[in-house]
């Protein structure tokens, strides 16, 4: 109980008015912290001359470019008529058009992805409130993302995963509809989410997995459909390919060169599995070999001072949500199938069918980018049923000062040193 006799079942069940001031206050946080990118000025022939020098000598440290330069330089090229083969063809296009466009509108990279990141937050909490209902509950997924490191830091720079984040959030909140239109117009948004990075086809089995469970006789034209919309969207983010002259075996070609690009950096070189589980529950991305060096600019030396090994740790890792977000889709999924609960098993699907494959071979810590939202909902979905089982409300209060507190203020050691 809070004072005035306040307790959790009476929190959770409160009108309308409460729930979306509090969002409106979670959302304008969210924007403080990301609001310096925008801020950030596009400056084309600094970034073209960088690009040049890295493709002239890409073995020289002096020359490295970022992925999120390339992706701003791409975008560019793209918008000014570019085809996508010529310049970064390893990734689908779309998210590097939208890139562009915000060069063209704002004069910077950021602007369109940080606006995608709020969006992403208020979908969320539309997924939220249909899985948990109407209540300050549905709050906590949105609450607990907007804290997250890796999704404020993505929410700000021209990288492709803010933009995959929002059109896989967007699409499977379409596929919960019952009206076909809006489950069509939901693979259409598969098919741009596609078009911004390949990954997003891993959950297309869950995206047709309410239609499949609502509509049984008439599951196979909706799912006949969806796939023909979704791929038509995905094709007409090539359309400046086809217009530079291109035929449809040529654009089969690229399909293939760019599978085999990605699937070989991933899957064929030697790496080890399960990392990107491992980094989700414990921050630990792998061993690592260091070396610090002492540069001498004068004398043009370079002297080794020690080299340690030692465990590398994921600066975003936020050991009071990331493990406890494994933990709950693993109970949400039992609960699923206990209560034959269509909905809450396809946000598992969800989260199993993106982590389980983008474990297996080579990971980054941003890969977790789109598993998050749905783990940190299947995470509030079990607080939820603690808290209908009186859990104190001080408890649940204190929980959520505790992420507010690591967001600011702590952090764990990048590197730790192994005897």
């Amino acid at each position: 109980m809070l004072r005035g006799g306040l307790s959790t079942a009476r929190l959770i069940g409160q009108k309308e008015v409460l729930p979306r001031f509090l969002l409106l206050g979670i959302v304008a946080l969210f924007i403080l912290n990301i609001y310096p990118c925008l801020l950030t000025r596009f400056d084309y022939p600094a970034l073209e001359q960088k690009y040049k020098n890295w493709k002239a000598d890409p073995g020289n440290l002096e020359c490295l470019i970022s992925d999120d330069e390339v992706y701003a330089y791409a975008g560019w090229r793209y918008v000014n008529g570019a085809s996508p083969d010529e310049i970064n063809f390893e990734h689908p296009p779309f998210a590097k058009y939208l890139i562009g466009i915000s060069e063209v509108l704002f004069n910077n990279p950021n602007a369109i992805g940080a606006a995608l990141g709020v969006l992403s937050l208020l979908i969320l909490y539309g997924l939220s409130k249909r899985l948990l209902g109407h209540s300050l509950f549905a709050l906590a997924p949105v609450y607990m993302l907007s804290l997250e490191r890796v999704f404020i830091a993505f929410s700000s720079i021209s990288m492709l995963d803010i933009y995959l984040v929002f059109f896989l959030l967007l699409s499977i909140y379409l596929s919960g509809e019952d009206s076909r239109s809006k489950v069509l117009v939901g693979a259409v948004v598969l098919g741009l989410a596609t078009a911004c990075k390949l990954p997003a086809l891993l959950i297309a089995p869950v995206f047709f997995l309410p239609v499949t469970a609502k509509k049984k006789r008439e599951a196979w034209k909706v799912v006949v459909q969806g796939i023909f919309v979704a791929a038509l969207a995905y094709c007409l983010c090539y359309a400046q390919f086809f217009v530079a002259g291109h035929s449809l075996a040529d654009f089969f070609e690229l399909q293939q060169r760019m599978f085999l690009q990605q699937y070989g950096m991933r899957y064929e070189r030697v790496h080890s599995s399960g990392r990107l589980l491992l980094t989700l529950l414990t921050g630990i991305i792998g061993p690592e070999t260091r070396t610090w060096i002492i540069v001498d600019e004068a004398a043009r030396l370079f002297v080794t001072v020690a080299t340690k090994h030692g465990l590398s740790i994921a600066r975003e890792f936020n050991p009071l949500t990331w493990p406890l977000c494994f933990s709950g889709a693993v109970l949400s999924t039992c609960q699923a199938i206990k209560k034959r609960n269509t909905e809450l098993f396809r946000h598992c699907a969800y989260f199993f069918s993106l982590l389980v494959p983008l474990s297996l071979g080579q990971s980054f810590v941003w890969y977790l980018l789109p598993v998050l939202p749905v783990g940190l909902l299947l995470l509030a979905s079990n607080l939820k049923e603690i808290a209908d089982g009186k859990m104190p409300s001080m408890l649940m209060l204190t929980y959520m000062g505790a992420l507010l507190l690591w967001q600011r203020l702590l952090t764990l050691p990048l590197f730790i040193e192994l005897a």
